[in-house]
């Protein structure tokens, strides 16, 4: 009876614990958010295994889900707001996302974005290798969406900026000079010219500039999940502790860092208004630093 015992004990065991797997895998912890922008692998992608990396760090079972819906920006904010079909997006802060969101303060580019190169159309090199002044800079129109946060820190700082609802068209923009410049971060401005520079034929990545603002992106979480909110942050911590966040980050961009030569660029800097009193600008581990 004994042995019938153990064996009986045993098949138990091994019914409850394919049970319990069955239950964790069931009810893994489901994030609902919106597809990568942009084209297959392309650098926004970045983001998205960041957030897979985070979860997984905080020992979180997740079931990342894409919603294939296109919000406009600010239709995406009541949509993370009310919590039901986008769960967490990454964004440039803004006051109302802040003010409305679970605002997780961590650069998840560590602040990359706020070096902007400039796309032109190749002609009008020679008149910005000339610039020596931001206010000669000023001089030449510069292009953004209508919804962009940058929009504000451009206009802010005297800049004259000509601007479209329709993103995609401000390549056509750039095109028919519209305006004259068109900033990107830089993981964006060499990579984008290299996808267009066919259908573009004059579209260059100037040589000499940068304008550089305290740009961070974040984490904004519904407030409808704010333990998905903490499982991200405790995660994105872990990875900054145990180096696998700039790991993470100079695997997605350094090649570009290399390209653009940073020290090699006159670089402008102007103030960023969208920032808040609760940007840790004084964390130093968490940006970028050009000089490093």
């Amino acid at each position: 009876m004994t042995g019938k015992s153990n064996n009986a004990t045993q098949v138990l065991v091994a019914i409850f614990a394919s049970l319990n797997l069955f239950i964790s895998s069931s009810f893994a912890f489901e994030v609902l958010t919106l597809k990568p922008y942009g084209y297959a692998n392309s650098p926004y992608e970045y983001l998205e295994v960041l957030l897979t990396k985070s979860l997984d760090k905080a020992g979180v079972s997740a079931n990342i889900v894409r919603s294939d819906t296109d919000f406009s920006r600010d239709r995406l904010l009541q949509e993370l707001i009310s919590g039901e079909n986008v769960h967490v997006m990454a964004h440039a802060p803004k006051s109302d996302w802040e003010k409305n969101l679970l605002t997780i303060r961590i650069p998840l580019r560590k602040g990359i974005t706020g070096y902007r190169l400039f796309l032109i159309n190749k002609q009008d090199q020679a008149a910005l290798s000339k610039v020596t002044t931001l206010e000669e800079l000023k001089a030449f129109p510069t292009g953004s969406g209508a919804q962009w946060s940058m929009r504000r820190v451009l206009e802010d700082a005297g800049f004259q900026v000509v601007t479209t609802s329709d993103d995609t068209t401000l390549f056509n923009m750039l095109a028919a000079r519209r305006f004259l410049t068109f900033g990107r971060g830089i993981y964006e401005a060499y990579n984008e010219h290299g996808r267009l520079s066919a259908e573009y034929k004059n579209l260059a990545v100037e040589q000499d500039l940068t304008l550089f603002f305290p740009l961070p992106t974040y984490f904004f979480v519904s407030p409808a999940h704010p333990e998905l909110a903490q499982h991200i942050e405790t995660g994105l911590r872990r990875m900054i502790e145990d180096g696998s966040f700039d790991e993470h980050f100079l695997s997605y961009h350094q090649e570009d860092i290399d390209r653009a030569k940073l020290a090699d660029r006159k670089i402008f800097k102007i103030p960023n208004p969208n920032l808040s009193k609760d940007t840790p600008i004084n964390e130093p581990l968490l940006w970028f630093d050009p000089g490093s």
